[in-house]
């Protein structure tokens, strides 16, 4: 088991139930803030006011919790690592994107979460000793055992 990407898959679970329940504690954290001052990016609004704002809010808490119970889920078994690997170092990659590319669009909490995605992505293959190759599913070895 990797207790790493179980406690990792926890702590988003949580995030996510904090997102639904009261956003702001993440939104207006003291990271999100330092992260606002730092890089002029804007805090995010926990509470829209358009119902397609509470839609898509309440989309993303949901996604965030159904991504930790699917890292917890994957902790138990080494042959399902490799993707959850690559979800978070693709999560870091879009919104450091999204920052770089579409600053208007972007948060400083989207910063916060390409920050500590690829803190993420990095211990986890540190841990669990996954590869490019075993990521992407290009390995001689993957396509031999799964055939």
């Amino acid at each position: 088991m990797s207790s790493f990407t179980f406690w990792k898959g926890f702590a988003d679970a949580a995030v996510g139930v904090i997102l639904l329940a009261k956003p702001e504690i993440i939104y207006h954290s003291a990271v999100a803030k330092a992260l606002n001052r730092l890089s002029g990016l804007r805090l995010p609004n926990p509470y829209p006011t358009t119902e397609d704002g509470v839609s898509a809010q309440h989309a993303v808490a949901i996604i965030v919790i159904a991504v930790g119970l699917g890292h917890m889920r994957a902790s138990y078994n080494r042959a399902a690592l490799p993707p959850f690997v690559l979800m978070n170092a693709l999560w870091s990659a879009f919104a450091f994107s999204t920052v770089i590319l579409k600053p208007h669009r972007a948060t400083s909490a989207l910063l916060m979460t390409g920050i500590n995605h690829a803190v993420f992505a990095t211990v986890m293959v540190l841990r669990t000793g996954v590869g490019l190759k075993e990521m992407l599913g290009i390995s001689s070895e993957e396509k031999t055992k799964y055939s």
